[in-house]
Order: C-alpha cells, then sequence, then structure tokens
C-alpha cells in the first residue's frame, strides 16, 4: 500500500522539507537580493534543520521577513481581514471583478500570498523566529484535518521546533 502524503512528508528529513520550502521560495528571494545555488540551498536547509549557524542565515531571515510582511500587507490591504480571516475568504475579498479571467485572477494572487506566508513563516520559524508560528497555526486552524499540502509543511515545522508553545486555543 502506497503512503499517504502526510506519512512521506512526516517520514522526510526536516532538511528535505526545508530545501523544498527554500526552492519553492528561490526565485522571490533571489529578486530581493538572495540568491542561492542548489548546493547553497540544501547547505542552508541543513543548518536550519540541525539549528547550526550558516554564513547565509541572516540574510535569509531578512529577507523572509520583508517576502511574509508584504505579502501580509498585500492580501490586507485596504480590508478588514487579517491572515486568519483571509484563509476563509472569497478571492473576491481582495477587489473587485467582473469577468471570469478577473476573478481567477484575484483567486491566483490570493493563493500565491497565502503561500508565500506559510512558506516563509516556515522556514523563519525553523530559523527561529517563533513570532512567525501564529501563521502556520492560522493555516492549520483552517484546514482543520482536510490535510491541504501547507497545513502539513506548517504542521511538520511546527513539530520539529516544537519551539512555538501549544496551538493557540481554537475560536468557539
Amino acid at each position: 500500500m502506497a503512503s499517504s502524503p502526510r506519512e512521506k512528508l512526516n517520514k522526510a528529513p526536516i532538511s528535505e522539507v526545508l530545501l523544498m520550502l527554500l526552492s519553492h521560495l528561490r526565485a522571490a528571494l533571489a529578486d530581493a537580493g538572495l540568491a542561492l545555488s542548489g548546493d547553497a540551498n540544501r547547505e542552508l536547509a541543513g543548518a536550519l534543520a540541525s539549528g547550526d549557524p550558516h554564513p547565509s542565515r541572516e540574510a535569509l531571515i531578512t529577507h523572509l521577513t520583508a517576502l511574509v510582511d508584504g505579502s501580509l500587507n498585500a492580501l490586507q490591504a485596504g480590508r478588514d481581514l487579517d491572515f486568519a480571516a483571509a484563509l476563509g475568504a472569497e478571492a473576491s475579498a481582495l477587489g473587485a471583478w467582473e469577468t471570469t479571467a478577473e476573478y481567477l485572477e484575484l483567486a491566483n494572487k490570493k493563493a500565491e500570498l497565502e503561500t508565500r506566508i506559510v512558506t516563509g513563516s516556515a522556514l523563519l520559524v525553523a530559523a527561529g523566529r517563533d513570532e512567525y508560528a501564529r501563521y502556520l497555526w492560522d493555516v492549520i486552524a483552517h484546514d482543520a484535518g482536510a490535510m491541504d499540502v501547507d497545513a502539513m509543511v506548517a504542521g511538520r515545522v511546527l513539530q520539529h521546533i516544537d519551539a512555538a508553545g501549544p496551538a493557540p486555543p481554537s475560536k468557539a
């Protein structure tokens, strides 16, 4: 019987999970001024996983903080939505649309911003920036057991670092 995606993710070395996240953000990080080769990404992922120092660690934190905070601002700009509320909001909450193409563009933008927030936050948490764990908890709570990839990755990173503390209380 084949392993489920969740089982595969949980069995993968955390360095491989972090490498996958770094690879996903590679272009955005390069655009921001942090261009790393495949080998450098692998070394950085290994250092993050083990808690060891790495020459690019501080630059990564700086660029990821700007990326996540910028994505949060873009998602929330002109709206009364925090990240948790945005996860459950329709794409039309990002702006007006008249055609299906415009709606799909909004939906793609919303999904991209949410993925950048989760991916960047997971890497920041792995790098010791526990204040970004709240976004991982938000995506897990929103997922409600559906096992979305973002939620599975968030859970895996939180499991690894075990420094984010208990899950926040559920909203009743």
